[in-house]
């Protein structure tokens, strides 16, 4: 199946212009934001906390994914090396790795230094609403390849199956 011009520029570029939506959405909507960190509905450090803790996952993840393919030897992901589908899940596997490792480190900061949300300031605001963009962007990244690996894993080899130990 080939793909069109459109769907290729949204799969490219998607997870950048939902994270970069996410920031303006955020700028946008500040008051409302504000609003339900000051009235103690949301906790900041809860949201410093889960970004960590789903950004170290999403790396060793994209990490296990970069491994599998990269040492698969025989199959249908052999089949498909070197083909402009693979360069481009490699490109994908590879943003997800960066931007989750930025993302890991990154948060580090925020869940020491802990920044107050309640009453920000624009500068504090815009830097943790710029983070969470990132977070998004990472986010959606991770999605595009956990879709694609799981149609690249579930296709079935030809070649014979030798469990551990046999």
């Amino acid at each position: 199946m080939k793909l069109g011009k459109t769907t290729l520029f949204l799969e490219s570029w998607g997870p950048l212009l939902v994270g970069g939506l996410t920031f303006v959405a955020l700028e946008l909507w500040q008051g409302a934001v504000v609003s339900q960190f000051a009235n103690h509905g949301w906790k900041a450090e809860g949201l410093y906390g889960a970004v960590f803790n789903w950004a170290a996952i999403q790396t060793g993840f994209a990490f296990g994914v970069y491994g599998f393919v990269a040492s698969k030897a025989g199959g249908f992901i052999d089949a498909v090396r070197g083909t402009v589908a693979m360069d481009r899940f490699h490109r994908y596997v590879k943003a997800a790795n960066v931007l989750g490792f930025v993302l890991t480190v990154l948060s580090i900061p925020l869940l020491v230094i802990n920044p107050d949300l309640k009453a920000p300031t624009s500068v504090v605001y815009a830097v943790v609403s710029a983070w969470f963009a990132l977070f998004v962007w990472a986010f959606v990244t991770f999605l595009r390849i956990a879709y694609t690996f799981g149609h690249l894993s579930g296709v079935k080899d030809n070649a014979p199956f030798y469990p551990a130990g046999s």
